[in-house]
């Protein structure tokens, strides 16, 4: 889910993480906080992940989906929050690979023959998991 706002809730290149498990938005970060030129003009572009099965919130609008999204930052950011303008709402399937047990984290990065892969698809289903995966896979490509 994607919103405009005036300015930058949580200034830095960073990721704001729900600790409680409660969500529905999982994470946020303020994208135009990396990179300018992401947002509209004058404003901070914000990304809020809602990943993972929605239960009864995947059948939401979504508009009304934003709304719970919004009362969930209203907690973090306090009423700035109403202030923000929601561009876009990304319903991505099976955005994030299956770790449902049996789970197998640290998937090999060789394939043989001089192939390798990486991705959060073989380690944990994360932006961690994604860059540890792209570490080992380099150190793989660099050790031949």
């Amino acid at each position: 889910m994607w919103f405009a706002a005036p300015e930058s809730p949580a200034p830095g290149k960073l990721i704001v993480l729900d600790g409680t498990g409660q969500g529905p938005a999982l994470n946020v970060a303020v994208m135009s906080d990396v990179a300018e030129g992401y947002a509209p003009a004058g404003q901070a572009l914000i990304a809020a992940a809602c990943p993972g099965d929605l239960g009864e919130a995947a059948a939401l609008t979504d508009a009304a989906l934003a709304g719970l999204v919004r009362m969930q930052l209203r907690r973090w950011w306090g009423v700035q929050v109403d202030g923000w303008r929601v561009l876009r709402v990304d319903r991505i399937a099976h955005g994030q690979p299956d770790s449902r047990p049996p789970f197998h984290p640290k998937q090999l990065v060789s394939l043989g023959e001089g192939l390798f892969v990486c991705g959060d698809h073989r380690d944990t289903p994360s932006i961690q998991g994604a860059m540890f995966s792209g570490r080992r896979c380099g150190e793989a490509v660099l050790a031949g």
